[in-house]
């Protein structure tokens, strides 16, 4: 002990007792040895001190008068948490130790009180500070590491002026006010799937709730329902622990689950489950283990084609398909490839420090003009490319390198184009009834065929159905 005082690391310490012979001995002994003390003889000046002053370390007895330490303890682990509190009592009784330890109380000490008994819970009290100090630098660097994470995601916010998006922004709303614990987003590969998904997640969930993103095809085939829904030890070779799956892990969060098209028919069937118990139960266990996570699923292929075809379950894209946000393609919103290139240029030209000011207005026109079959992903990689090259100044035509994508050639056999001709007359006639049956409402037309939203705004500028 004689290290310990000859280098004290002082503490705010509040001894409380209602007796004056306690005060008299540790007080100056505390003192003496480096740390600041305050003294009160009753639970509730006890109190006041607390509302005045933040301490490391709080040593009470538990038989005092009005309000006894057990009642004392409670107050301190409701207002000053992170404060340590030692109890004494000359009783040692077992009831009221055990009550305390329950409560929170670091450590007892049985009356009359050793002065090695009181160094030895100096030291816990101090190393416990430092303890909490390392605590409190790694959750700021974690919540520098989350703002980081939170401003690339705002860097991924959902960018258009046009009113497919604003209908987008407008679903995603409504998803989050009705707490919508399971949405279908649908588009084509690169239209911003997660970038919505995102959008719910943090419009509906509280900071720093887990957001795990999963691609489905990724998935090796042999582990789906392991990663999915976690395993326990000796489930498979190799399952040498247990593990939590992804729903477990976004619990309290959001799971989002890309491409959900392309799930085996096994974890579709325990995908569906889940869905409707909100538990899941690891691969070789028998446990089900609660879960408050929001899903949000994606797919770039029509669903109600794969039910059709026996390729996706009927009932999981119903369960799936409750709430749907369908996000058209670029091509179908030319007035957001502007902002979106911009806003793409904007943020590559922050983070390499780049002097790029914008594009001339004859690129501009160039990508206005230009179909991108891989949508905003394409145009992302596309801006990244053309600031590299251009790197000051204004981005020009020169600067864009648009892929001109494969030719289709038209087809020469009249025998052969005809039918096509009969398939589209059909289909457009069955686009037209189901809109005038819906009265021209898209989205409850887009439902009644058994289409996405977006492939019933496509057909219906194939074939120039207009309301």
């Amino acid at each position: 002990m004689e290290n310990f005082h000859e280098n004290p690391q002082p503490l705010n310490i509040l001894l409380v007792d209602d007796e004056e012979v306690i005060h008299e001995g540790l007080t100056p002994y505390l003192r003496d040895i480096g740390h600041s003390v305050d003294d009160a003889y009753r639970g509730a000046s006890a109190l006041e001190k607390l509302d005045e002053k933040e301490y490391d370390l709080i040593i009470s007895d538990i038989r005092m008068p009005q309000m006894d330490g057990i009642t004392l303890l409670g107050n301190i682990v409701e207002r000053q948490p992170d404060t340590a509190v030692v109890l004494m009592t000359a009783y040692g009784e077992v009831e009221d130790v055990i009550r305390a330890l329950r409560l929170g109380a670091a450590d007892f000490l049985t009356k009359p009180v050793k002065l090695e008994e009181i160094d030895a819970v100096i030291e816990k009290a101090v190393r416990l500070r430092e303890l909490k100090k390392i605590a409190n630098r790694f959750r700021e660097t974690l919540r520098e590491v989350q703002s980081s994470a939170y401003q690339w995601r705002t860097d991924q916010r959902l960018i258009g002026e046009s009113p497919d998006i604003e209908e987008v922004r407008k679903m995603i709303r409504s998803a989050v006010e009705a707490r919508c614990d399971t949405v279908l987003i649908q588009g084509e590969t690169g239209t911003g799937k997660e970038v919505v998904a995102r959008e719910i997640h943090l419009l509906g969930k509280k900071e720093n709730s887990p957001f795990i993103a999963i691609s489905c095809p990724a998935l090796p085939e042999n582990l789906v329902e392991s990663e999915l829904f976690g395993h326990v030890k000796g489930a498979f070779t190799g399952a040498d622990s247990d593990k939590a799956g992804c729903f477990e892990t976004a619990d309290g969060g959001t799971l989002f689950l890309d491409e959900v098209a392309d799930l085996s028919a096994a974890a579709q069937a325990k995908l569906l489950r889940v869905l409707e118990t909100r538990s899941v139960r690891r691969v070789g266990g028998k446990k089900e283990i609660n879960t408050n996570v929001n899903v949000v699923a994606a797919t770039n292929s029509p669903l109600s084609e794969l039910v059709a075809q026996k390729q996706f379950r009927e009932d999981l894209f119903y369960r799936l398909n409750v709430f749907a946000v369908n996000i058209l393609p670029l091509r179908e919103r030319r007035e957001d490839i502007v902002p979106l290139a911009e806003h793409f240029l904007d943020t590559f030209a922050k983070n390499k420090k780049m002097n790029v000011k914008g594009f001339s207005e004859k690129a501009k026109e160039k990508l206005y003009n230009y179909d991108f079959p891989g949508n905003a992903r394409e145009l992302r990689n596309i801006i990244e490319r053309a600031a590299i090259l251009c790197r000051e100044g204004l981005i020009n035509p020169e600067h864009l390198s648009l892929s001109t994508g494969p030719t289709v050639a038209a087809p020469t056999d009249a025998a052969q184009q005809a039918p096509a001709e009969d398939n589209d007359s059909k289909e457009k006639n069955e686009i037209i009834q189901a809109l005038e049956e819906t009265r021209w409402n898209r989205t409850r037309a887009a439902q009644k065929l058994g289409v996405p939203y977006s492939t019933l705004r496509y057909r219906m500028k194939k074939y120039d159905i207009s309301t």
